[in-house]
């Protein structure tokens, strides 16, 4: 299993704790036009979400889907996560970061640990893969620096906040990972 804790050169990556609810209120509502890339935030992320969402992050088991609050400089300030399908041989990622430190590679910096210790961690795992809204060109040049392949785009495939959108797929193998 990979370890709860983690540390890069500049982050600390953690379990979610019950006092996060105000930093998460803080991610959430740092950019206020985000919630339209995630179908299961919603429009106007309460301070009642935020509590419910580090509850879901505090109760997930560990070994199926695990997630870290991403510290930085003492403040969470975002989120990672893996959820794992087909008997650990397939994961599936996720993250994000306050939108007042994007462009910084901390988004870069937390999922490439995960991903390193998760190929570390699970022999059996073969790819990691992404799925984004095809207009989130942030979360695309992310995943485009972590070496993850575009694979396709599946047209009109979520529908989020009131209309269809298009989903870019991407893809890492182990063989093609160099962390």
């Amino acid at each position: 299993m990979i370890a709860s804790n983690l540390n890069t050169a500049h982050l600390q990556l953690r379990p979610f704790s019950a006092g996060d609810t105000a930093a998460v209120l803080s991610y959430w509502q740092s950019d206020p036009g985000w919630e339209r890339f995630n179908a299961s935030i919603p429009l106007h992320f309460t301070e009642s979400d935020a509590a419910k969402f580090v509850a879901e992050m505090r109760g997930r088991d560990r070994g199926h889907c695990p997630n870290w609050a991403i510290v930085h400089e003492g403040s969470v300030v975002g989120v990672v996560s893996l959820t794992f399908e087909q008997d650990r041989r397939v994961a599936v990622i996720g993250y994000g970061v306050h939108a007042d430190l994007r462009g910084r590679g901390l988004s870069v910096e937390a999922a490439s640990k995960v991903i390193g210790e998760a190929f570390v961690s699970y022999s059996e795992l073969v790819r990691i893969r992404a799925h984004t809204d095809a207009e989130n060109k942030p979360s695309m040049r992310v995943l485009e620096k972590l070496a993850f392949e575009q694979e396709g785009i599946l047209r009109q495939n979520q529908f989020v906040k009131g209309r269809f959108v298009d989903e870019v797929i991407y893809g890492l193998l182990r063989e093609d990972w160099h962390g």
